[in-house]
């Protein structure tokens, strides 16, 4: 039975792939389902099949994005064969750096608000996993325990590693820039501790 869903998962998972591809390009008011069925190769009836709305295909679109997303930040912070920093640098490009020198970045503004309105608090959750992922790997790397006499905890240095990544996606235009402030932003984090 598990085998007979697999070409229908994999084929949704397709769906919204392009999806995802296409609102980054265009944004959501923007995009048509006619533009988000050409993407999936489907006629627009045959996307209309599987998703009745454009708002229905945009929320199964984030989840989807947004558990890929998760999914990869975790698997960087839990890469043992890296050392802390370039582990953490691997979680918030998956994160933050996602979109970065993409057609379409401008988009992130209204895709972000879009989401909010349609979804809730799903990304903000996301962004609250991921602090709370990078502080657990902050206090067992002993990265936070240096900074526990200046009254800094492993939870400060996260939320710190968080805004800065938010902001510099903000601020950069290419994912080499990004990584560059970042990787300045980590090193502050995992060898500048007060003396």
């Amino acid at each position: 039975m598990t085998e007979a869903l697999d070409p229908t998962a994999a084929r949704r998972a397709a769906i919204l792939d392009a999806a995802t591809g296409v609102f980054l390009r265009y944004g959501f008011k923007k995009t048509s389902m006619d533009d988000l069925a050409r993407a999936a190769g489907l006629s627009r009836q045959g996307l209309y099949l599987s998703f009745a709305t454009k708002e229905a295909l945009f929320k199964e679109a984030v989840a989807h994005l947004t558990a890929s997303v998760r999914a990869a930040s975790v698997a960087a912070l839990g890469r043992e064969d890296l050392g802390v920093e370039e582990r953490l640098l691997g979680a918030f490009e998956a994160v933050h750096g996602i979109a970065l020198g993409q057609p379409g970045s401008e988009h992130m503004n209204e895709l972000l608000e879009t989401a909010i309105q349609l979804i809730g608090p799903s990304v903000g959750d996301m962004e609250r996993a991921l602090v709370s992922d990078v502080a657990r790997l902050l206090r067992s790397s002993g990265v936070a325990a240096r900074w526990k006499e200046a009254g800094i905890s492993a939870k400060d240095l996260a939320e710190h590693l968080d805004a800065t990544s938010y902001g510099m996606k903000h601020r950069v235009a290419t994912p080499a820039e990004y990584r560059a402030a970042m990787r300045t932003a980590v090193q502050i984090i995992c060898r500048g501790a007060p003396g």
